[in-house]
Formats: C-alpha cells, structure tokens, sequence
C-alpha cells in the first residue's frame, strides 16, 4: 500500500519544500518494507508485487502555491485529497493486466494525523508459456486489494500504521504493521523501526477452502534519513522478512527427464522440445522457510531547474540468492506546471542454489524405481537473470488555486528481462503504463 512516512515532516526556513517531499518518500518509505528478490520492494500490502507509478516531486513554482495552500490550510484545518488511477501491463509471453485504483485520505497537517484508504482491482489476462506448457487454456481472473493507513505525530515522534486484504479465487492474504520514527538534531537526523506480519492462505480454484496451505511472514525494516545539506538528502536502510509455510507454486509442474539427458536441454528450449524429452511431471517443491535481507540507500539532490534521485539496494537470502538493483529518476521542471523526468532502473541476479534448468530423475543404486529431487522449481524468476527499465513520467499541475489542486500524471516503462538458465523463454519485453488523476482540496 501506499503510505505516507510516520513523521509528517515540517520544512526548516532554508529547507525547500521540495526537498521536504522527497524526505517523506525517502524517510520511511512503505511501513514494513522488505526487498525481496525480484524487480520490486515488497510492502505491507498482502499482495503479489506489482509495479507502481511513482509520484512525481513539485517544481520550485508548484511549491509556491503549495506553501499558500498549507498557510490557508494551517488556518482551515483537515484538508482532503483523492486519486483514481488507471495502469497496464503486458508482455510478450501474452500476460496482460488492466489495474483501476480509486484512493482517498484526510489529514490536519497542523495537527499531525492523517487516515487514508485505496481499493484496488487487477484483471488479469495469461497465456504464458508455463500455462501452454501444463496444457492449460487461456484464463481470466480478477484480485480485489483493499488497504487503509494512519498516520499521527506528537512532538518530534510519529507512528504510521497500515492494513489490507488481497482476495483471488485461489488465495487469500491479509497483513498489517506499523513504524515508529524519530526527528532529533534540529530535524537533520530522522531514525524509523517498523515491522509488519503477514497471513497467506494459498490454494487452486475449485479446492475446498480446508485444502488451502498457509504462508506467514514477518518483517522488520530500520534505518534513518538524513538532511545533508539545503540540496541534497540521503537514507539508509536495513530490511528483513522471515517467511514460513508453503512457498512454491501451486499451478507449476516440473518437467523430469532421464538420468544424464538434462544438458541436452539447452536454455530457451521450446515446449515442443522439452515434452518430446519429459518422462513425468511433478509438482513444485521449494523449501518451507525463507530468510531476506537487504540494505538500501538513497540520495536526492535538488539543483536549478531539475532534482536528480538516485536508490540503490543489495539484496541476499537463504536460498541463496543474491541481487542488486539501481534505480534512477531525474526530475525536471518545464514553466510552473509540468515535470518530466526520464527513469532508468538495472537489476541482475544470481539464482538461488537449488536451481537448474532441467531436474533429472535419480538413480536407484538398489535397481529400484527411480527417485525425484526433493528440492525442485520452475519458477524462472529463481534462477540468474538481469532486467533493465527505461522509461519516461510527465505529471501536469491542471490548477493553481491556493484552495483546490489538480493534477495529472503519465508514465510509461518498458522492461527488458533475460533469463539466463530457463526453459521455454530466454528473454521477456514488457510494457507498463499509468494514467492517474489526483485532486486536493482545502
């Protein structure tokens, strides 16, 4: 879910209101954040990870009206903010993804609280190659996601806490946590500590509810943000999830071939190529326990004209995993109402240690039939791969009543991933787009 940070940070005299915007994103971030291995941060929000617009900063001329805006509001009280978003995904293994979102919050800025809540729909087209693989047909599905947050400040200590719910036909998962942070040094230190817990129930369409296996996780996130100077700011963190329960696939099959064969299936192999060669299949098996850790940092910088952010983070597990990802916006100001800014982003990863392209049978020195692998995955998000994003974001300021804002936003990203040791695909081009309104009211 989206969060605000536990601290509703307040500018300094010499510090732009710019910058005080980017230290609320860059502060806390999300209550209960965790890495995890694949192309986004996890969040307290009980879902599979999607892709998310990121809201652009305010030019220096935005912030003018937003600084009459919060005087009238230091005068009014509670001031009032909604969204409604539309986003897509598709890609060239034929999976497609229309996401409407509608979002709202209230909160006394004077007074240091705010609540806020945003309800979610994602439908979902698939007919990958893993589903054509199984002989499965094309299928449809709709996941509703609800979430709701509060924020509240007393002095220089604040605490956000969120909850939600995610449903599908075949999964349920609900979670909540909170984070407690700190403003010390005159406001240029600003430590967190937050964690969450997390309940997932898993299953296949159709099985009774009893059936459904369960999968828990607890995460803790800890760090600082940092004022620098009057242009720059930076943050550091340190995330950990613990996950227990059931962690594979419900819907993935393994392809088993004969002892010694398995090198004959080079990378990429078609389906065609891969049943010719499969004795059986079996389910996914992956171990019932994973550990993730990660460290993260940031830095924005503000200079004339333009607000360069920068997010690195590092990434490692028990399955023996290991990441990195880098991530880059520069935000650029056209006149008083737009900001575009161009987005960058490179990921690469090592497989965790159990991974292989192909899973032979196992010999049975007795004669005997033979055996399987206990440890087995198909999911070629597992295995080593590197990812690159480049896109572009565009937000308009549609209004500049010190009373009522509106705003619209644009952007587009497409993703290059290349899977290194995977059957059926070696490489995915996918495209994702978001178009969101947001209004502000006094």
């Amino acid at each position: 879910m989206q969060l605000t940070t536990p601290v509703q940070l307040r500018s300094r005299s010499w510090l732009s209101p710019f910058l005080v915007a980017i230290v609320m994103v860059a502060s806390a971030n999300q209550v209960g954040a965790v890495v995890t291995n694949d192309d986004e941060a996890e969040t307290v929000e009980p879902v599979r990870t999607r892709a998310r617009s990121r809201r652009s900063p305010l030019s220096p001329d935005e912030n003018d009206s937003a600084a009459a805006s919060r005087q009238e509001t230091h005068k009014r009280g509670a001031s009032v903010r909604a969204s409604t978003e539309v986003s897509a995904y598709t890609d060239t293994d034929y999976v497609h993804v229309l996401s409407p979102t509608v979002a709202g919050s209230v909160g006394d800025e004077v007074a240091g609280w705010s609540i806020g809540g945003r309800y979610l729909v994602d439908v979902v087209s698939a007919a990958s190659v893993d589903i054509v693989s199984t002989a499965s047909g094309h299928w449809v599905e709709t996941r509703h996601v609800g979430s709701a947050s509060a924020d509240f400040k007393v002095g220089g200590a604040g605490v956000s806490l969120a909850g939600g719910f995610s449903r599908e036909p075949d999964y349920l998962s609900l979670g909540g946590g909170g984070v407690v942070s700190l403003e010390l040094s005159d406001k240029n230190i600003m430590p967190f500590l937050g964690g969450s817990y997390g309940h997932d129930e898993v299953g296949r369409t159709l099985e009774p509810r009893s059936l459904w296996r369960p999968m828990n996780k607890v995460s803790i996130k800890t760090g600082a943000t940092f004022v620098v100077n009057r242009s720059t700011i930076a943050s550091l963190s340190l995330d950990a999830i613990f996950e227990r329960g059931y962690l594979a696939k419900p819907y993935r099959y393994i392809p088993l071939f004969a002892p010694g064969t398995a090198s004959s299936i080079p990378a990429g192999a078609s389906v065609d190529l891969v049943k010719s060669a499969n004795q059986y299949s079996v389910d996914e098996n992956v171990p019932t326990a994973r550990d993730r850790f990660a460290v993260s940092g940031r830095v924005a910088h503000r200079s004339k004209g333009a607000t360069f952010r920068g997010d690195q983070r590092l990434y490692h597990d028990g399955w023996g995993m290991w990441a990195s990802t880098t991530d880059v916006h520069d935000y650029i100001d056209f006149g008083r109402r737009f900001v575009l800014w161009p987005h960058v982003r490179v990921h690469v990863q090592r497989g965790v240690d159990f991974w292989q392209r192909a899973f032979e049978q196992i010999p049975n020195p007795a004669g005997g039939p033979l055996g399987i692998p206990a440890l087995r995955a198909g999911d070629r998000e597992l295995g080593p791969l590197y990812s690159l994003t480049g896109g572009l974001g565009l937000r308009a300021l549609l209004g500049t009543d010190a009373r009522n804002s509106w705003s619209l936003t644009f952007q587009l990203d497409t993703i290059y991933t290349r899977y290194l040791d995977a059957l059926y695909i070696s490489r995915r081009q996918a495209f994702f787009g978001v178009l969101s309104l947001e209004a502000g009211f006094d």
